[in-house]
């Protein structure tokens, strides 16, 4: 569980009022409404939510990790040239939403440095050579942009942060 300033960020569970959450994205509400406890309990995803402590059952907001792999040539040329040939380890960050009531307060952004700190900390245990992330379009591409994620190769809408980036942020955070 991550706290910072009245905003807890922990595993999403049961106690969480899923149903309630709106994001105006329907593919996004209705993973976290319908599936995403489901695949966390087949271990198949990791959710993360966001709540006031006043209020522990309101989701705020959300991420979704899972891991995944990446062909080498999907990197960019320096980047690619580096990898090995075969498919690359990589944390997909493969949602993150605000509930409309709340958007524009920073929590996405509060809850994209705390996906991008807990895939630091995986990097002390396993390795991996990026956190990938899945942009829904070219406006949520640019917000990642901003943070330094990286277009792959074979599709602007996905982009990546290399495992050395994920590590200074980190270690910037602290």
């Amino acid at each position: 569980m991550t706290t910072t300033a009245s905003l807890l960020i922990q595993p999403l569970s049961k106690s969480h009022l899923r149903k309630n959450f709106d994001c105006t994205e329907a593919e996004l509400n209705r993973y976290l409404q319908q599936t995403a406890l489901q695949h966390q309990q087949k271990l198949i995803s990791r959710t993360w939510v966001a709540v006031n402590p006043a209020e522990p059952a309101i989701i705020l907001g959300f991420y979704t990790t899972t891991l995944a792999e990446v062909p080498p040539q999907n990197f960019n040329n320096n980047d690619a040239k580096r990898l090995p040939k075969n498919p690359l380890p990589v944390v997909r960050l493969s949602r993150l939403a605000t509930d409309r009531q709340h958007q524009s307060k920073q929590i996405g952004q509060r809850l994209l440095i705390d996906a991008i700190t807990k895939t630091a900390r995986l990097l002390e245990e396993f390795s991996i050579v990026a956190m990938v992330v899945d942009a829904k379009n070219q406006s949520a591409a640019g917000y990642y942009q901003h943070f330094g994620f990286i277009p792959l190769q074979d599709d602007p809408l996905k982009l990546y942060l290399p495992a050395q980036t994920l590590l200074e942020v980190n270690e910037s955070l602290s």
